[in-house]
């Protein structure tokens, strides 16, 4: 859905996409980055796009650290130190400013101007020099124009180094709003599963709002059908009457009524036939995992020396969040105990994104807060991977399609469950990429060794802590349901989130 905007006087705005293309050596096709806005006429829009991650190497030039590109709204001095501490120094960086005038008729008159800067080399105190080059063009069109130009055409050391090329920025403009503002009203929806998918006659158009409707607005007068769905599917259904120039209101319902004295709301069974429930609390719908073994570990000649031996190991029934904790989830969290919300990252805090920056005892105290706990190592595992042993949460062959990592995402943060593909047979989502994820184990390399077999919880002294499930810039072979990595509980980084675990109900409900 495009951010809200104001509209001139004749209700008109243009809709903006930018998309970085990568035309990769291998032929990926889902390489690149998207950005999404809105432009008023006569007010000035700006989008940056970025490609590549580089550092000084001990020659005095530099070396690849990834092929990546990262897009973004407003203008990239804004987020650069943030992005240089965050995420690394780009190769190629192009900003992008538009202005557009809508005349009552006619034609649309949009005025481009970029500037592209690319890396020529470290200065002295190790910052990147940059050489820059800037363009402008006058576009003229009806109600739609596509414009692509060329951000970088690799020579042979780019090609080499980077695997690609060429790389095209992709600008799409569409004129929205113009005509009679009579045959348009808004709809304000209102659901009881915040995160939740909002869809107007089929498509998808938003996400449920906490603490207020969410606003569609230009919605074409007339009887429309208002959809809310879950993160497992379950959906409710409404036909609503949009009046000209008016706000009609919908309420919908997904899950059961009268239960709000209950901690832990039953919903019946996900599409993997697995109970979930929703925790009243912070609104996490959290999935049973049900009581059994399951193989831990990689086998021999496979992963790494920490990952051995492979062992069974038994675990008691548990609970665990379907999704990554949000920053609408944690800003619940610090509201009601006074916490502190963690910084925020160069994207913002869109509420249903992973929240990020988070240290181990804050994601511990969210956990007691919401009723739960940490998952052990051997829990998380066990989530992700069921009993057969698989190497990712979908099987055992890596694809690149079904979750947001390095080598299939849009090389950034996405909301929790925009991978539905990413699915473990007991349908946790986003197991595989995302955020890094703490679990409550301290680390030691040989644990695996003496590990007990029945509901291990990890060793009993460590200063470091466990993380799993790897996170939006990581490599596949980070997204093992076997791998494992060791973090100091006191680091604070960019893809550093969780999800909380619980014991199960005696009975369920």
């Amino acid at each position: 859905m495009l951010p809200a905007c104001s509209p001139s006087a004749d209700d008109s705005f243009l809709a903006v996409e930018i998309a970085a293309k990568e035309n990769t050596l291998d032929g990926c096709t889902a390489c690149g980055c998207r950005a999404r806005g809105a432009l008023d006429p006569g007010t000035e829009g700006r989008w940056w796009v970025s490609f590549g991650l580089v550092r000084a190497d001990d020659q005095g030039g530099w070396e690849t650290v990834t092929s990546s590109s990262h897009c973004g709204v407003g203008s990239f001095e804004e987020v650069a130190p943030d992005f240089g501490r965050t995420v690394g120094t780009p190769y190629v960086v192009l900003g992008l400013s538009l202005t557009a005038a809508v005349p009552p008729a006619g034609e649309v008159s949009l005025d481009t101007r970029w500037s592209v800067q690319k890396l020529s080399g470290f200065g002295e105190g190790g910052e990147p020099v940059y050489g820059r080059r800037t363009e402008q063009r006058l576009l003229r069109f009806a109600e739609e124009e596509d414009l692509a130009f060329p951000l970088m055409v690799a020579d042979g050391p780019e090609t080499e180094a980077f695997g690609v090329h060429e790389v095209l920025l992709q600008l799409r403009v569409s004129l929205l709003g113009r005509g009679p503002a009579r045959a348009y009203g808004s709809l304000a929806v209102s659901a009881d599963v915040p995160g939740g998918e909002v869809l107007l006659d089929g498509g998808l158009v938003g996400r449920v709002a906490e603490g207020h409707p969410t606003l569609l607005e230009n919605v074409l007068a007339g009887t429309r059908e208002i959809r809310v769905r879950d993160f497992s599917g379950r959906e409710v259904r409404r036909e609503v009457a949009v009046d000209v120039g008016e706000t009609a209101e919908v309420t919908l319902a997904v899950l059961p009524q009268n239960e709000a004295a209950e901690e832990l709301v039953p919903l019946g069974e996900n599409p993997q036939g697995h109970a979930e429930f929703w925790r009243v609390r912070d609104a996490a719908v959290v999935v049973r995992i049900p009581a059994g073994e399951f193989l831990m570990g990689s086998p021999e000649g496979e992963g790494e020396a920490h990952e051995r031996p492979q062992h069974r190991i038994h675990l008691s029934e548990f609970l665990i969040d379907k999704n990554e904790v949000t920053w609408r989830q944690f800003r619940r969290f610090a509201a009601a105990t006074g916490a502190q919300l963690p910084r925020a990252p160069i994207w913002g805090t869109p509420d249903d994104y992973p929240v990020a920056f988070v240290l181990w005892q804050e994601a511990q105290d969210y956990c007691e807060w919401a009723g739960g706990r940490l998952p052990s190592e051997a829990e998380w595992e066990k989530a992700a991977r069921g009993t057969d042993g698989r190497k990712y949460p979908w099987g055992d062959a890596w694809d690149a399609r079904r979750c947001n990592s390095i080598s299939g995402g849009l090389h950034r943060p996405e909301p929790v469950g925009s991978y539905p593909g990413c699915v473990s047979p007991y349908g946790v989502l986003d197991m595989a990429g995302g955020s890094w994820e703490w679990c409550a184990d301290r680390y030691r390399e040989a644990y695996y060794a003496e590990s007990p077999s029945h509901d291990p919880a990890g060793p009993t002294e460590g200063r470091l802590r466990v993380m799993r499930g790897g996170a939006w810039m990581s490599q596949p072979i980070w997204l093992r349901t076997a791998y494992r990595v060791r973090r100091s509980p006191t680091s604070r980084n960019v893809d550093h989130g969780f999800r909380c675990a619980q014991d199960a109900p005696e009975e369920p409900h």
